[in-house]
Protein backbone atom coordinates (compact mmCIF):
# COMPACT_ATOMS: atom_id res chain seq x y z
CA UNK A 1 0.00 0.00 0.00
CA UNK A 2 2.83 2.24 0.69
CA UNK A 3 6.63 2.56 0.88
CA UNK A 4 7.56 1.19 4.01
CA UNK A 5 9.44 3.30 7.04
CA UNK A 6 11.11 -0.26 8.05
CA UNK A 7 14.06 -1.61 7.14
CA UNK A 8 15.56 -5.09 7.47
CA UNK A 9 18.57 -5.61 9.19
CA UNK A 10 20.53 -6.63 5.72
CA UNK A 11 18.55 -3.34 4.13
CA UNK A 12 19.72 -1.32 7.30
CA UNK A 13 23.31 -2.55 6.49
CA UNK A 14 23.28 -0.63 3.06
CA UNK A 15 22.13 2.47 4.34
CA UNK A 16 24.28 2.98 6.32
CA UNK A 17 26.97 3.54 3.28
CA UNK A 18 24.46 5.97 2.06
CA UNK A 19 24.66 9.59 2.70
CA UNK A 20 22.52 12.50 2.00
CA UNK A 21 22.47 14.47 -0.65
CA UNK A 22 20.95 17.95 -1.77
CA UNK A 23 19.75 18.51 -5.63
CA UNK A 24 19.08 21.66 -6.66
CA UNK A 25 16.35 22.43 -8.68
CA UNK A 26 18.54 25.40 -10.23
CA UNK A 27 21.04 22.66 -11.89
CA UNK A 28 18.49 20.60 -13.81
CA UNK A 29 17.35 24.17 -15.70
CA UNK A 30 14.14 23.94 -13.48
CA UNK A 31 14.84 28.24 -11.92
CA UNK A 32 12.40 31.34 -11.22
CA UNK A 33 11.80 33.15 -14.88
CA UNK A 34 13.28 30.91 -16.98
CA UNK A 35 11.88 28.06 -19.15
CA UNK A 36 12.08 24.50 -18.60
CA UNK A 37 9.86 21.71 -19.82
CA UNK A 38 8.76 18.30 -18.02
CA UNK A 39 11.93 15.96 -18.74
CA UNK A 40 13.67 18.43 -16.67
CA UNK A 41 11.72 17.20 -13.86
CA UNK A 42 11.20 13.94 -14.57
CA UNK A 43 15.25 14.14 -14.49
CA UNK A 44 15.39 15.57 -11.05
CA UNK A 45 13.04 13.39 -9.76
CA UNK A 46 14.84 10.30 -11.11
CA UNK A 47 18.16 11.06 -9.41
CA UNK A 48 16.52 11.40 -6.41
CA UNK A 49 14.97 8.22 -6.62
CA UNK A 50 18.53 6.43 -7.62
CA UNK A 51 20.28 8.50 -5.13
CA UNK A 52 18.69 5.86 -2.28
CA UNK A 53 17.69 7.91 1.11
CA UNK A 54 20.13 7.46 4.41
CA UNK A 55 18.07 6.33 7.30
CA UNK A 56 19.27 9.33 9.49
CA UNK A 57 19.66 12.41 7.36
CA UNK A 58 17.45 13.31 4.65
CA UNK A 59 18.13 13.51 0.60
CA UNK A 60 16.83 17.71 0.62
CA UNK A 61 15.85 19.10 -2.92
CA UNK A 62 16.03 22.92 -2.98
CA UNK A 63 14.22 25.31 -5.29
CA UNK A 64 15.62 29.09 -5.45
CA UNK A 65 13.46 32.01 -4.40
CA UNK A 66 11.23 33.10 -6.69
CA UNK A 67 8.36 33.32 -9.06
CA UNK A 68 8.05 29.49 -11.45
CA UNK A 69 5.26 30.23 -14.47
CA UNK A 70 3.80 26.84 -14.55
CA UNK A 71 1.96 25.57 -17.46
CA UNK A 72 0.73 21.89 -18.94
CA UNK A 73 4.22 22.21 -21.01
CA UNK A 74 6.19 21.88 -17.73
CA UNK A 75 3.61 18.81 -16.37
CA UNK A 76 3.94 15.39 -16.36
CA UNK A 77 0.48 13.30 -17.04
CA UNK A 78 -0.90 11.23 -14.43
CA UNK A 79 -3.95 8.71 -13.79
CA UNK A 80 -4.86 9.23 -10.64
CA UNK A 81 -7.98 8.62 -8.77
CA UNK A 82 -8.56 11.19 -6.31
CA UNK A 83 -10.92 11.60 -3.13
CA UNK A 84 -14.00 13.98 -3.35
CA UNK A 85 -12.78 15.32 -6.56
CA UNK A 86 -13.95 14.98 -10.17
CA UNK A 87 -12.16 12.03 -12.11
CA UNK A 88 -11.60 13.73 -15.48
CA UNK A 89 -8.19 11.74 -15.86
CA UNK A 90 -5.78 11.73 -17.29
CA UNK A 91 -4.89 15.13 -14.73
CA UNK A 92 -1.40 17.28 -15.07
CA UNK A 93 0.69 17.30 -12.30
CA UNK A 94 4.55 19.65 -11.69
CA UNK A 95 5.78 17.87 -9.01
CA UNK A 96 4.80 14.20 -8.79
CA UNK A 97 6.83 12.93 -5.72
CA UNK A 98 6.38 9.14 -5.87
CA UNK A 99 8.00 6.04 -4.05
CA UNK A 100 10.23 8.64 -2.43
CA UNK A 101 11.77 7.74 1.19
CA UNK A 102 13.12 10.65 3.71
CA UNK A 103 12.99 13.96 1.62
CA UNK A 104 12.62 17.63 2.29
CA UNK A 105 11.83 19.66 0.04
CA UNK A 106 12.78 23.57 0.68
CA UNK A 107 11.25 25.61 -1.48
CA UNK A 108 12.57 28.59 0.22
CA UNK A 109 9.72 30.62 -1.06
CA UNK A 110 8.98 29.77 -4.04
CA UNK A 111 6.28 30.83 -5.92
CA UNK A 112 4.14 28.39 -8.13
CA UNK A 113 1.97 30.36 -10.67
CA UNK A 114 -0.20 28.34 -12.35
CA UNK A 115 -1.61 28.25 -15.93
CA UNK A 116 -3.99 25.69 -16.11
CA UNK A 117 -5.66 23.02 -14.36
CA UNK A 118 -2.76 21.57 -12.53
CA UNK A 119 -1.78 19.96 -9.71
CA UNK A 120 1.31 21.65 -8.20
CA UNK A 121 2.55 18.71 -6.22
CA UNK A 122 1.68 15.46 -5.36
CA UNK A 123 3.01 12.87 -3.12
CA UNK A 124 2.27 9.16 -4.16
CA UNK A 125 3.87 6.31 -2.73
CA UNK A 126 6.10 8.11 0.03
CA UNK A 127 7.14 8.07 3.00
CA UNK A 128 9.04 11.17 5.29
CA UNK A 129 8.11 13.64 3.07
CA UNK A 130 8.31 17.35 4.17
CA UNK A 131 7.45 20.54 1.92
CA UNK A 132 8.53 23.46 3.85
CA UNK A 133 8.17 27.50 2.31
CA UNK A 134 6.27 27.25 -0.81
CA UNK A 135 3.23 29.18 -2.46
CA UNK A 136 0.67 28.33 -4.87
CA UNK A 137 -1.31 30.60 -7.05
CA UNK A 138 -3.44 30.23 -10.05
CA UNK A 139 -2.89 33.37 -12.69
CA UNK A 140 -6.34 33.18 -13.67
CA UNK A 141 -7.96 30.96 -11.51
CA UNK A 142 -11.74 29.22 -13.08
CA UNK A 143 -13.51 31.04 -10.13
CA UNK A 144 -14.31 34.29 -10.92
CA UNK A 145 -14.32 37.54 -9.10
CA UNK A 146 -16.48 40.23 -10.06
CA UNK A 147 -17.31 43.70 -8.31
CA UNK A 148 -20.93 45.42 -8.42
CA UNK A 149 -20.55 49.41 -9.62
CA UNK A 150 -24.79 49.58 -9.70
CA UNK A 151 -27.26 47.71 -8.92
CA UNK A 152 -30.67 48.91 -9.87
CA UNK A 153 -33.49 47.16 -7.62
CA UNK A 154 -36.16 48.32 -9.31
CA UNK A 155 -35.02 47.41 -12.94
CA UNK A 156 -33.39 43.95 -11.72
CA UNK A 157 -29.90 45.02 -13.25
CA UNK A 158 -26.62 44.60 -11.86
CA UNK A 159 -23.55 46.33 -12.87
CA UNK A 160 -20.11 44.71 -12.57
CA UNK A 161 -16.51 45.25 -13.31
CA UNK A 162 -14.60 41.65 -13.44
CA UNK A 163 -11.36 41.81 -11.57
CA UNK A 164 -8.11 42.32 -13.62
CA UNK A 165 -6.64 39.69 -15.63
CA UNK A 166 -10.30 38.17 -16.63
CA UNK A 167 -11.14 37.18 -19.93
CA UNK A 168 -14.43 37.28 -21.60
CA UNK A 169 -16.50 36.57 -24.48
CA UNK A 170 -19.94 36.09 -25.70
CA UNK A 171 -22.04 33.40 -26.73
CA UNK A 172 -25.48 35.86 -28.35
CA UNK A 173 -26.00 37.65 -24.65
CA UNK A 174 -24.69 34.86 -22.70
CA UNK A 175 -21.20 35.95 -21.09
CA UNK A 176 -18.15 33.51 -20.30
CA UNK A 177 -15.53 33.77 -18.71
CA UNK A 178 -12.51 32.15 -19.80
CA UNK A 179 -8.75 31.04 -19.16
CA UNK A 180 -6.36 28.50 -19.12
CA UNK A 181 -8.10 24.89 -19.42
CA UNK A 182 -11.70 26.66 -18.57
CA UNK A 183 -14.95 28.35 -19.81
CA UNK A 184 -17.72 29.19 -17.53
CA UNK A 185 -20.89 31.14 -17.61
CA UNK A 186 -21.79 30.68 -13.77
CA UNK A 187 -24.87 30.73 -12.52
CA UNK A 188 -24.42 31.81 -9.26
CA UNK A 189 -21.75 32.40 -6.61
CA UNK A 190 -20.36 33.76 -2.87
CA UNK A 191 -21.32 37.30 -2.11
CA UNK A 192 -18.63 39.24 -0.04
CA UNK A 193 -19.04 42.20 1.59
CA UNK A 194 -15.98 45.29 1.49
CA UNK A 195 -14.13 44.15 3.88
CA UNK A 196 -13.93 40.52 2.51
CA UNK A 197 -16.69 38.98 5.21
CA UNK A 198 -19.48 36.74 3.15
CA UNK A 199 -22.50 39.03 2.93
CA UNK A 200 -25.07 38.53 5.60
CA UNK A 201 -28.37 35.78 4.92
CA UNK A 202 -26.98 35.01 1.46
CA UNK A 203 -25.66 31.43 1.43
CA UNK A 204 -25.27 30.51 -2.60
CA UNK A 205 -26.80 33.43 -4.39
CA UNK A 206 -27.93 32.97 -8.27
CA UNK A 207 -26.70 34.84 -10.89
CA UNK A 208 -27.61 35.77 -14.28
CA UNK A 209 -25.35 35.82 -17.27
CA UNK A 210 -27.54 34.95 -19.88
CA UNK A 211 -28.64 38.42 -20.32
CA UNK A 212 -25.44 40.83 -20.68
CA UNK A 213 -24.49 43.78 -21.86
CA UNK A 214 -20.80 45.16 -22.52
CA UNK A 215 -20.40 48.86 -21.18
CA UNK A 216 -17.96 50.96 -22.91
CA UNK A 217 -15.91 51.43 -19.56
CA UNK A 218 -15.03 47.97 -19.15
CA UNK A 219 -18.03 47.09 -16.81
CA UNK A 220 -20.82 44.48 -18.23
CA UNK A 221 -24.64 44.69 -17.00
CA UNK A 222 -27.01 41.98 -16.03
CA UNK A 223 -30.53 42.23 -16.33
CA UNK A 224 -32.50 39.73 -14.50
CA UNK A 225 -30.52 39.61 -11.23
CA UNK A 226 -33.37 40.55 -8.50
CA UNK A 227 -31.52 39.82 -4.94
CA UNK A 228 -32.12 42.49 -2.43
CA UNK A 229 -29.25 41.92 -1.17
CA UNK A 230 -26.91 42.97 -3.81
CA UNK A 231 -25.25 46.57 -3.12
CA UNK A 232 -22.61 48.34 -5.14
CA UNK A 233 -19.24 47.55 -3.98
CA UNK A 234 -19.72 44.31 -3.10
CA UNK A 235 -17.77 41.06 -5.02
CA UNK A 236 -19.36 38.12 -5.81
CA UNK A 237 -16.90 34.78 -6.36
CA UNK A 238 -19.19 33.42 -9.30
CA UNK A 239 -18.13 29.70 -9.31
CA UNK A 240 -19.24 25.97 -10.87
CA UNK A 241 -19.23 23.01 -9.06
CA UNK A 242 -16.20 21.32 -10.81
CA UNK A 243 -12.91 19.92 -8.45
CA UNK A 244 -10.16 18.63 -11.02
CA UNK A 245 -7.24 19.65 -9.41
CA UNK A 246 -6.39 19.65 -5.60
CA UNK A 247 -3.60 22.26 -4.60
CA UNK A 248 -1.18 19.16 -2.78
CA UNK A 249 -2.66 15.65 -3.05
CA UNK A 250 -0.95 13.20 -0.37
CA UNK A 251 -1.62 9.19 -1.53
CA UNK A 252 -0.95 5.91 0.20
CA UNK A 253 2.15 7.59 1.92
CA UNK A 254 3.35 8.12 5.29
CA UNK A 255 4.82 10.75 7.63
CA UNK A 256 4.26 13.51 5.14
CA UNK A 257 4.49 16.92 6.49
CA UNK A 258 3.74 19.94 4.79
CA UNK A 259 5.17 23.74 6.99
CA UNK A 260 5.18 27.12 6.16
CA UNK A 261 2.71 26.16 2.88
CA UNK A 262 0.83 28.66 1.28
CA UNK A 263 -2.42 28.08 -0.88
CA UNK A 264 -4.07 31.27 -2.75
CA UNK A 265 -6.03 29.01 -4.87
CA UNK A 266 -6.56 25.44 -5.30
CA UNK A 267 -9.48 24.20 -8.73
CA UNK A 268 -10.67 21.63 -5.72
CA UNK A 269 -9.63 20.86 -2.20
CA UNK A 270 -6.26 23.51 -0.78
CA UNK A 271 -4.22 19.82 0.57
CA UNK A 272 -6.29 16.17 0.08
CA UNK A 273 -4.69 13.44 1.84
CA UNK A 274 -6.04 9.80 1.12
CA UNK A 275 -4.97 6.51 2.44
CA UNK A 276 -2.27 7.95 3.90
CA UNK A 277 -0.72 7.54 7.50
CA UNK A 278 0.39 10.43 9.85
CA UNK A 279 0.34 13.76 8.51
CA UNK A 280 1.34 16.85 10.19
CA UNK A 281 0.48 20.36 8.97
CA UNK A 282 2.15 23.25 10.42
CA UNK A 283 1.77 26.79 9.74
CA UNK A 284 0.08 26.01 6.62
CA UNK A 285 -2.25 29.14 4.85
CA UNK A 286 -4.60 28.63 2.31
CA UNK A 287 -5.53 32.44 2.28
CA UNK A 288 -7.06 34.66 -0.73
CA UNK A 289 -4.09 36.20 -2.76
CA UNK A 290 -5.37 40.31 -1.46
CA UNK A 291 -2.51 41.57 -3.53
CA UNK A 292 -4.47 40.64 -6.40
CA UNK A 293 -7.89 41.80 -4.87
CA UNK A 294 -9.08 38.63 -4.32
CA UNK A 295 -11.49 37.43 -1.20
CA UNK A 296 -11.74 34.01 -2.73
CA UNK A 297 -9.21 30.98 -1.91
CA UNK A 298 -9.66 27.24 -2.98
CA UNK A 299 -12.69 26.27 -5.12
CA UNK A 300 -13.90 23.83 -2.22
CA UNK A 301 -11.98 22.71 1.42
CA UNK A 302 -8.75 24.50 2.78
CA UNK A 303 -7.72 20.50 3.30
CA UNK A 304 -9.81 17.21 3.20
CA UNK A 305 -8.77 13.64 4.80
CA UNK A 306 -10.34 10.86 3.70
CA UNK A 307 -9.47 7.33 4.58
CA UNK A 308 -6.33 7.79 6.79
CA UNK A 309 -4.94 6.73 9.91
CA UNK A 310 -2.60 7.27 12.53
CA UNK A 311 -2.52 11.25 13.14
CA UNK A 312 -3.72 14.04 11.44
CA UNK A 313 -1.47 16.97 13.55
CA UNK A 314 -3.34 20.24 11.85
CA UNK A 315 -2.22 23.45 13.69
CA UNK A 316 -1.09 27.15 13.62
CA UNK A 317 -2.82 26.91 10.49
CA UNK A 318 -5.12 29.56 8.68
CA UNK A 319 -7.69 28.95 6.34
CA UNK A 320 -9.53 32.15 4.80
CA UNK A 321 -12.08 32.57 2.00
CA UNK A 322 -12.73 28.93 0.96
CA UNK A 323 -15.69 27.65 -0.91
CA UNK A 324 -15.79 25.17 1.82
CA UNK A 325 -14.50 23.85 5.33
CA UNK A 326 -11.63 24.32 6.52
CA UNK A 327 -11.17 20.71 7.50
CA UNK A 328 -12.44 17.46 6.88
CA UNK A 329 -11.98 14.12 7.86
CA UNK A 330 -13.64 10.96 7.27
CA UNK A 331 -13.72 7.71 5.91
CA UNK A 332 -16.22 6.40 2.89
CA UNK A 333 -18.90 3.85 3.79
CA UNK A 334 -18.87 0.78 0.95
CA UNK A 335 -22.47 0.05 0.34
CA UNK A 336 -22.91 -3.70 0.48
CA UNK A 337 -24.77 -4.93 -2.70
CA UNK A 338 -24.69 -8.73 -2.14
CA UNK A 339 -24.10 -11.31 0.20
CA UNK A 340 -22.25 -13.98 -1.81
CA UNK A 341 -22.07 -16.30 1.35
CA UNK A 342 -21.51 -15.82 5.08
CA UNK A 343 -17.79 -14.98 4.27
CA UNK A 344 -18.09 -12.85 1.64
CA UNK A 345 -19.81 -9.58 0.24
CA UNK A 346 -19.81 -7.46 -2.71
CA UNK A 347 -19.58 -4.28 -1.52
CA UNK A 348 -19.20 -0.77 -3.37
CA UNK A 349 -18.48 3.00 -3.59
CA UNK A 350 -21.58 4.97 -4.17
CA UNK A 351 -20.24 8.73 -5.28
CA UNK A 352 -19.48 9.80 -8.33
CA UNK A 353 -16.13 11.39 -6.80
CA UNK A 354 -14.84 8.86 -4.42
CA UNK A 355 -14.04 5.92 -5.82
CA UNK A 356 -11.09 3.98 -7.06
CA UNK A 357 -8.57 4.94 -4.11
CA UNK A 358 -7.38 2.48 -1.68
CA UNK A 359 -9.90 1.40 0.76
CA UNK A 360 -8.20 -1.29 2.94
CA UNK A 361 -6.58 -4.20 2.85
CA UNK A 362 -5.73 -7.88 4.76
CA UNK A 363 -6.17 -7.35 8.46
CA UNK A 364 -8.04 -4.47 8.54
CA UNK A 365 -10.76 -4.19 11.62
CA UNK A 366 -14.59 -3.36 10.17
CA UNK A 367 -18.05 -2.91 11.05
CA UNK A 368 -21.47 -2.76 9.59
CA UNK A 369 -24.07 -0.07 9.80
CA UNK A 370 -28.06 0.24 9.34
CA UNK A 371 -27.73 3.13 6.11
CA UNK A 372 -31.46 4.21 7.13
CA UNK A 373 -30.77 4.31 11.06
CA UNK A 374 -27.00 5.11 10.97
CA UNK A 375 -27.10 2.39 13.49
CA UNK A 376 -24.01 0.09 14.04
CA UNK A 377 -25.02 -3.05 13.99
CA UNK A 378 -24.31 -5.14 17.53
CA UNK A 379 -21.68 -8.46 16.72
CA UNK A 380 -21.03 -7.37 13.24
CA UNK A 381 -17.30 -6.39 13.65
CA UNK A 382 -14.89 -8.22 11.61
CA UNK A 383 -11.11 -8.62 9.70
CA UNK A 384 -11.34 -7.88 6.56
CA UNK A 385 -9.04 -11.23 4.71
CA UNK A 386 -9.21 -9.76 1.09
CA UNK A 387 -10.51 -7.20 -0.87
CA UNK A 388 -10.72 -7.45 -4.84
CA UNK A 389 -11.72 -4.80 -7.40
CA UNK A 390 -14.45 -6.56 -9.78
CA UNK A 391 -14.92 -3.80 -11.96
CA UNK A 392 -10.96 -2.92 -12.68
CA UNK A 393 -8.13 -4.90 -12.83
CA UNK A 394 -6.45 -2.84 -9.87
CA UNK A 395 -8.15 -0.25 -7.65
CA UNK A 396 -5.94 2.76 -8.87
CA UNK A 397 -7.41 2.09 -12.00
CA UNK A 398 -10.59 3.18 -10.87
CA UNK A 399 -11.93 0.66 -9.32
CA UNK A 400 -15.94 0.84 -8.09
CA UNK A 401 -16.64 -2.46 -6.93
CA UNK A 402 -15.53 -4.87 -4.84
CA UNK A 403 -15.61 -8.95 -3.49
CA UNK A 404 -14.61 -8.76 0.49
CA UNK A 405 -13.71 -11.84 2.08
CA UNK A 406 -14.06 -11.81 6.14
CA UNK A 407 -12.30 -13.95 8.44
CA UNK A 408 -15.56 -14.65 10.83
CA UNK A 409 -18.83 -15.75 9.28
CA UNK A 410 -20.96 -12.83 9.07
CA UNK A 411 -24.33 -12.50 11.31
CA UNK A 412 -27.77 -13.30 8.99
CA UNK A 413 -28.79 -9.80 9.08
CA UNK A 414 -25.65 -8.22 7.38
CA UNK A 415 -27.52 -8.66 3.92
CA UNK A 416 -28.59 -5.82 2.00
CA UNK A 417 -32.21 -7.82 0.87
CA UNK A 418 -33.07 -7.00 4.76
CA UNK A 419 -31.97 -3.21 4.22
CA UNK A 420 -29.67 -1.36 3.12
CA UNK A 421 -25.77 -1.22 4.66
CA UNK A 422 -22.78 0.75 4.79
CA UNK A 423 -19.09 -1.25 5.86
CA UNK A 424 -16.60 1.06 7.80
CA UNK A 425 -13.06 0.19 7.78
CA UNK A 426 -12.21 0.93 11.92
CA UNK A 427 -8.28 0.55 10.98
CA UNK A 428 -7.93 3.47 8.36
CA UNK A 429 -9.29 6.31 10.76
CA UNK A 430 -7.26 8.77 12.33
CA UNK A 431 -6.99 10.45 15.43
CA UNK A 432 -6.95 14.19 14.84
CA UNK A 433 -5.12 17.07 16.32
CA UNK A 434 -6.91 20.78 15.22
CA UNK A 435 -5.02 23.37 17.06
CA UNK A 436 -4.24 27.23 17.47
CA UNK A 437 -5.70 27.52 13.47
CA UNK A 438 -7.54 30.84 12.48
CA UNK A 439 -10.61 30.00 10.21
CA UNK A 440 -12.49 32.99 8.89
CA UNK A 441 -15.01 34.54 5.65
CA UNK A 442 -15.47 31.06 4.59
CA UNK A 443 -18.38 29.58 2.83
CA UNK A 444 -20.14 26.35 4.47
CA UNK A 445 -18.97 24.87 7.90
CA UNK A 446 -15.35 25.29 9.75
CA UNK A 447 -14.16 21.91 10.99
CA UNK A 448 -15.85 18.54 10.04
CA UNK A 449 -14.86 15.79 12.10
CA UNK A 450 -16.37 12.22 11.36
CA UNK A 451 -13.80 9.18 13.16
CA UNK A 452 -13.97 6.71 16.04
CA UNK A 453 -10.69 8.13 17.20
CA UNK A 454 -9.98 10.79 19.56
CA UNK A 455 -10.15 14.64 18.13
CA UNK A 456 -8.72 17.40 19.51
CA UNK A 457 -10.06 20.61 18.48
CA UNK A 458 -8.79 23.02 20.86
CA UNK A 459 -7.41 26.87 20.81
CA UNK A 460 -9.09 27.84 17.43
CA UNK A 461 -10.72 30.96 15.98
CA UNK A 462 -13.48 30.38 14.16
CA UNK A 463 -14.19 33.94 13.06
CA UNK A 464 -17.51 34.92 10.09
CA UNK A 465 -17.67 30.75 9.36
CA UNK A 466 -21.26 31.32 6.84
CA UNK A 467 -22.07 28.23 8.32
CA UNK A 468 -22.02 25.97 11.35
CA UNK A 469 -18.02 26.32 13.14
CA UNK A 470 -17.75 22.73 13.87
CA UNK A 471 -19.33 19.88 12.71
CA UNK A 472 -19.63 16.11 13.65
CA UNK A 473 -21.91 14.44 10.47
CA UNK A 474 -22.06 10.82 9.22
CA UNK A 475 -23.08 10.07 6.19
CA UNK A 476 -24.56 6.45 4.33
CA UNK A 477 -26.67 7.62 2.08
CA UNK A 478 -25.53 10.68 0.18
CA UNK A 479 -21.55 11.65 0.17
CA UNK A 480 -21.25 7.76 2.57
CA UNK A 481 -18.72 9.49 4.45
CA UNK A 482 -17.91 7.57 8.50
CA UNK A 483 -18.68 7.95 10.83
CA UNK A 484 -19.50 7.38 14.45
CA UNK A 485 -17.15 10.08 16.65
CA UNK A 486 -16.36 8.68 20.18
CA UNK A 487 -13.91 11.15 21.95
CA UNK A 488 -14.10 14.48 20.56
CA UNK A 489 -13.12 17.89 22.86
CA UNK A 490 -14.29 20.60 21.74
CA UNK A 491 -12.42 23.45 24.02
CA UNK A 492 -11.03 26.74 24.44
CA UNK A 493 -11.97 28.18 21.48
CA UNK A 494 -13.37 31.38 19.60
CA UNK A 495 -16.56 31.53 17.96
CA UNK A 496 -17.14 35.21 16.36
CA UNK A 497 -19.95 35.82 14.50
CA UNK A 498 -20.51 32.37 12.72
CA UNK A 499 -23.65 31.05 11.64
CA UNK A 500 -24.49 33.70 9.41
CA UNK A 501 -26.18 32.54 6.48
CA UNK A 502 -27.82 28.96 6.48
CA UNK A 503 -26.44 26.37 4.39
CA UNK A 504 -26.54 21.92 5.13
CA UNK A 505 -25.99 21.32 8.64
CA UNK A 506 -26.32 24.57 9.97
CA UNK A 507 -28.49 24.03 13.29
CA UNK A 508 -26.06 25.71 15.69
CA UNK A 509 -22.95 26.92 15.76
CA UNK A 510 -21.28 23.66 17.28
CA UNK A 511 -23.56 21.09 15.18
CA UNK A 512 -23.89 17.37 16.27
CA UNK A 513 -26.21 16.38 12.93
CA UNK A 514 -25.62 12.62 11.11
CA UNK A 515 -28.12 12.16 8.15
CA UNK A 516 -30.32 9.52 9.51
CA UNK A 517 -33.16 9.42 7.98
CA UNK A 518 -35.50 6.64 10.19
CA UNK A 519 -34.07 8.80 13.44
CA UNK A 520 -37.03 7.34 14.70
CA UNK A 521 -36.43 4.08 14.26
CA UNK A 522 -32.70 3.82 15.96
CA UNK A 523 -32.14 2.07 18.68
CA UNK A 524 -28.69 3.07 19.66
CA UNK A 525 -26.77 6.79 19.02
CA UNK A 526 -24.79 6.90 16.57
CA UNK A 527 -21.77 9.41 18.00
CA UNK A 528 -20.64 9.38 21.73
CA UNK A 529 -18.58 10.97 24.50
CA UNK A 530 -18.40 14.32 23.19
CA UNK A 531 -17.36 17.51 25.16
CA UNK A 532 -18.11 20.89 24.72
CA UNK A 533 -16.01 23.31 27.55
CA UNK A 534 -14.04 26.13 28.07
CA UNK A 535 -15.26 28.39 24.76
CA UNK A 536 -16.06 32.30 24.13
CA UNK A 537 -19.32 32.61 21.87
CA UNK A 538 -19.43 35.90 20.56
CA UNK A 539 -23.22 35.58 18.65
CA UNK A 540 -25.95 37.46 17.47
CA UNK A 541 -28.24 34.69 17.37
CA UNK A 542 -29.39 31.82 20.46
CA UNK A 543 -28.28 28.16 19.09
CA UNK A 544 -24.55 27.67 20.22
CA UNK A 545 -25.25 23.38 20.28
CA UNK A 546 -27.23 21.26 18.33
CA UNK A 547 -26.90 17.65 19.11
CA UNK A 548 -28.57 14.51 17.05
CA UNK A 549 -28.30 10.85 18.36
CA UNK A 550 -25.31 11.30 21.03
CA UNK A 551 -24.66 9.57 24.06
CA UNK A 552 -22.49 11.23 26.09
CA UNK A 553 -22.60 14.54 25.95
CA UNK A 554 -21.08 17.89 28.00
CA UNK A 555 -21.67 21.19 27.75
CA UNK A 556 -19.71 23.23 30.37
CA UNK A 557 -17.72 26.30 31.34
CA UNK A 558 -18.25 28.45 28.41
CA UNK A 559 -19.21 31.92 27.62
CA UNK A 560 -21.59 34.28 25.78
CA UNK A 561 -20.82 37.68 24.55
CA UNK A 562 -23.70 39.18 22.82
CA UNK A 563 -22.60 40.59 19.23
CA UNK A 564 -24.88 43.99 17.64
CA UNK A 565 -23.27 43.21 14.31
CA UNK A 566 -26.47 41.60 12.83
CA UNK A 567 -29.66 40.83 13.63
CA UNK A 568 -30.80 37.34 14.82
CA UNK A 569 -32.57 35.11 12.24
CA UNK A 570 -32.02 31.64 12.85
CA UNK A 571 -35.51 29.38 13.28
CA UNK A 572 -34.00 27.67 16.21
CA UNK A 573 -34.20 29.79 19.23
CA UNK A 574 -32.80 27.77 21.63
CA UNK A 575 -29.12 27.70 23.05
CA UNK A 576 -29.08 23.93 23.37
CA UNK A 577 -31.07 21.53 20.86
CA UNK A 578 -30.98 17.56 21.56
CA UNK A 579 -32.72 14.90 19.43
CA UNK A 580 -32.17 11.43 20.25
CA UNK A 581 -29.41 11.74 22.78
CA UNK A 582 -29.12 10.39 26.46
CA UNK A 583 -26.26 11.05 29.50
CA UNK A 584 -26.04 14.72 28.84
CA UNK A 585 -24.53 17.19 31.02
CA UNK A 586 -25.34 20.70 29.58
CA UNK A 587 -25.00 24.34 31.61
CA UNK A 588 -26.36 27.24 29.65
CA UNK A 589 -22.97 29.73 28.99
CA UNK A 590 -22.39 32.18 30.79
CA UNK A 591 -23.75 35.94 29.67
CA UNK A 592 -26.49 34.28 28.18
CA UNK A 593 -29.91 35.26 29.19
Amino acid sequence: MKVSASLTFGTALMATALSAKTFQAIDYGIAPGKPFVAADVVRLLADIKASGADTREPNRLIFAPGKYDIGPEQCQVRTWFISNHDQDNPKRVFLPLEGQQNLIVEAEGAFLNLRGRIIPVGIWDSDGVQVSDLTVDYETPPLTQVTFTAVDAAAKTVTFRPIAGTQTEFEGTRLFFKGPGFRHSAGGGILFEADGTIAYRTSDCGFNLGNVTANADGTYTAANCANGAFKPGQHMALRGWGRPAPGIVISDSEAVTLKDVTLHYADGMGVLAQSSEDIVLQGVRVVPNRAKGRFFSTQADATHFSGCKGTIDSRNGEYVGMMDDAINVHGTYLRVQKRVDDRTLECAYMHGQSYGFTWGGKGDDVTFIRSRQMERIAGSDNVLESIVPLDKPEVRQGAKRFRLTFAKPLPADIDPAKGALGIENLTWAPEVIFLGNRVADNRARGALFSTPRTVRCESNVFDHVSGCAVLLCGDCNGWYETGACTDVLIRNNAFINCLTSPFQFTEAVVSVCPEIPELDKQQRPLHSNIRIEDNVFVGFDRPLVFAKSVDGLTVRNNTFVKSSDYAPYHWNKEWLTLRNCKNVNAEKPRGLD
